[in-house]
């Protein structure tokens, strides 16, 4: 299989190359800003948290091993221990409900608009009512991140990576369910 920014540097794989650091920058900034912003939720925010997540890459590029994790867990996990670090300098409620009601303009039907943001407010209130790993898998799922790169950011194995998501998802589907 030829190396591609998902598969390239895999653990154990004897030919894995270290990517120049513009390919990765190129490669995985647009995914780490959606992780990032759906983490911290202002697009200011996540622009200078993206910044930093970068700038932390850059400078820890020359220690990072190829054979120890992939590039995109390597950079999804920076970019993770960011997010928490700006996080919790400042008040992490209100910057969640800020996030929970800043949505994209989009330029649609304003009924199916308003419907659409009503079931996101919701989707992310019971998004919040998980644990914080269950969150986590969920959002570093949704940024293409493979269960074997979610286990790796989380500190667990694939398969636990998968049971937390899949776990995740059980809860919301049920307490979706008994929502009004």
């Amino acid at each position: 299989m030829p190396p591609t920014p998902r598969n390239r540097g895999f653990r154990g794989d004897p030919g894995a190359d270290k990517p120049p650091f513009e390919e990765l920058y190129r490669d995985f900034v647009n995914r780490i800003y959606a992780y990032v912003r759906a983490q911290v939720g202002s697009q200011a925010d996540a622009e200078d948290v993206t910044s930093q997540v970068f700038i932390k890459a850059w400078e820890a590029y020359p220690r990072f091993q190829p054979q120890g994790a992939t590039p995109a867990s390597w950079l999804f996990r920076i970019a993770r221990n960011a997010a928490v670090d700006h996080l919790r300098s400042a008040n992490r409620k209100e910057r969640l409900a800020r996030a929970i009601a800043h949505q994209p303009e989009e330029l649609e039907d304003p009924a199916l608009l308003a419907t659409e943001r009503l079931q996101q407010r919701e989707l992310m209130a019971l998004v919040e009512r998980l644990p914080e790993r269950q969150r986590e898998a969920i959002s570093l799922r949704h940024s293409g991140l493979s269960f074997l790169e979610v286990g790796a950011i989380l500190g667990s194995s694939e398969d636990a990576a998968k049971m937390l998501y899949h776990r995740a998802l059980h809860a919301l589907r049920a307490a979706a369910e008994a929502a009004p």
